[in-house]
């Protein structure tokens, strides 16, 4: 019968909890990510779809306080805003039958603890808005 060292006592509980701990832990930041990320996908589409449509009623011509609806829809929900495009350019070309595009982008913290946000993930999506056929332009 061979007797164990000191070395070899009692190493088993430690183990498992370090194994548990660095397999469990990042299953649960994901899992409290996933949330935060799919609620800010959900807007960055709806907030694109709402640019698109101003910029269409507003013949075009769109000045960056004419999307600040857009920034306070994003601060309302804890998200930071990044990027807005539209167009690619300060007056979009509105024509008949054309198209206009607007992308918004934001950024969704990773996990929100009661000391402050840790990491951090851009979103960002686009929609492309059709003018009507029959709109009257100016």
């Amino acid at each position: 019968m061979t007797q164990r060292g000191p070395t070899q006592r009692g190493s088993a509980p430690l183990e498992l909890a370090l194994g548990l701990g660095l397999l469990v832990l990042p299953a649960i930041v994901l899992v409290l990510s996933f949330g935060p990320w799919l609620e800010a996908r959900t807007f960055v589409r709806t907030a694109a779809a709402e640019a698109a449509r101003a910029v269409i009623l507003r013949g075009g011509i769109v000045q960056s306080s004419d999307l600040g609806f857009v920034e306070e829809m994003a601060e309302s929900r804890g998200l930071s805003l990044l990027d807005i495009e539209l167009c690619g350019a300060d007056a979009c070309a509105i024509v008949r039958g054309g198209y206009v595009t607007a992308r918004v982008v934001v950024e969704v913290p990773l996990v929100d603890t009661p000391w402050g946000s840790v990491g951090g993930v851009s979103v960002g999506a686009s929609h492309t808005e059709p003018v009507d056929l029959y709109r009257s332009l100016p």
